[in-house]
C-alpha cells in the first residue's frame, strides 16, 4: 500500500500541475493539507475520476461562518481503498476541521487512518499546542486496529543525533544542550515542549511511532519545509510525517523533493510504502 501525504499550500493556478503526483507515483491513498472550499472544487473534479472515495474535512462544518481566517483550511483525503468516517468526537481539539479520521478497509484488514493539518504556533499561538494535546490524547491507548497519522505537523523546529526532538518552547545553541524557555508564547514552556514531544515519544507504549525514523536513525538528516527570506533559505524543518503502529511494516518511506523544487509547494510531499 503507497500512500502519500502533502500540503499543496494555496496556489490554485498550479492545482492540475500539483495533481499529476498521482500519475507519477500511484499512490492508493492521497492525503492532502491546506484545502479550502475554492481548491476543493478543483482537487475533486481532477481527482474523482482516481480515486473511488474522497473526503473533505471542510463537509464537517456546518456553520459556513466558522469558515473564515485560517479555519478556512482544512484536509483531504483519497482512497481507492473503502473510507468509512470515524467517531467525530474521537479527537478533542479547537478546530474539528483539522483532522479526518476514517476506517480503511483494505479487504479483510481495517486501518485507522488520520490526516491531520496543526496551525502553525507563529500565527495561532495555543491553539496549535491544543491541537496536538488533543491529537496525542486520542491517540494514547491501545488499539487492536493498525493505525496511520499522517499531515503537516509544524514540529519539531530541528533534530540531530544528539538530542533528537527539538521544540520550539528550547532556545537552541550552537554547542551544548538546548535550553529549555520557562514562559513561551505567553504561557507554560514545559507544557509547550511537551505537546510537540508526545507524538514523536510517548505514543510508543501504545505502539505508534514516527515512520521515517523507524527507517533511519537521527545522524540521517531530511527536511520537508523551507523557510525564504529576502531570497535565501533561512531554516529547514521536517514538519510532514507519518506515525504508524508497529503492527504495518514500513518498507520504504522518504521525501519527494522534486515537487518542492519545482515550485509546486513549499512543502515537499512524504511518501510511505507499507507491506
Amino acid at each position: 500500500m503507497r500512500v502519500i501525504s502533502w500540503n499543496l499550500g494555496k496556489n490554485f493556478k498550479i492545482i492540475e500541475q500539483q495533481l499529476k503526483i498521482v500519475d507519477e507515483e500511484k499512490p492508493d491513498i492521497l492525503a492532502l493539507q491546506e484545502v479550502t472550499s475554492k481548491s476543493y472544487k478543483i482537487i475533486n473534479e481532477i481527482l474523482r475520476p482516481k480515486f473511488k472515495h474522497i473526503h473533505f474535512s471542510l463537509d464537517l462544518i456546518k456553520d459556513n461562518k466558522l469558515s473564515v481566517g485560517p479555519r478556512k483550511l482544512g484536509v483531504l483525503t483519497a482512497s481507492n481503498y473503502k473510507l468509512e468516517m470515524r467517531d467525530l468526537n474521537e479527537f478533542n481539539i479547537p478546530w474539528r476541521e483539522r483532522i479526518l479520521n476514517h476506517n480503511i478497509y483494505t479487504g479483510k484488514k481495517k486501518i485507522r487512518f488520520y490526516n491531520a493539518y496543526i496551525p502553525p504556533g507563529s500565527s495561532n499561538g495555543w491553539i496549535k499546542i491544543e491541537t496536538l494535546e488533543g491529537i496525542f490524547e486520542g491517540l494514547n491507548t491501545t488499539s487492536s486496529d493498525p493505525r496511520i497519522l499522517c499531515g503537516d505537523f509544524n514540529i519539531p523546529q530541528s533534530e540531530n543525533h544528539r538530542h533528537n526532538i527539538i521544540t520550539f518552547a528550547q532556545k537552541m545553541k550552537l554547542k551544548g544542550k538546548p535550553r529549555l524557555k520557562k514562559s513561551f508564547r505567553g504561557g507554560s514552556g514545559k507544557r509547550w515542549d511537551q505537546a510537540e514531544r508526545n507524538l514523536f515519544e510517548n505514543l510508543k507504549p501504545v505502539g505508534m511511532q514516527d515512520s521515517y525514523r523507524k527507517k533511519h536513525s537521527y545522524k540521517t538528516y531530511e527536511y520537508s519545509f523551507a523557510i525564504i527570506r529576502k531570497g535565501k533559505v533561512a531554516a529547514k524543518r521536517r514538519f510532514d510525517h507519518f506515525f504508524t503502529s508497529d503492527d504495518l511494516s514500513v518498507n520504504q518511506i522518504g521525501y519527494l523533493h522534486s515537487y518542492r523544487e519545482k515550485k509546486l509547494s513549499d512543502h515537499s510531499p512524504i511518501q510511505i510504502d507499507l507491506d
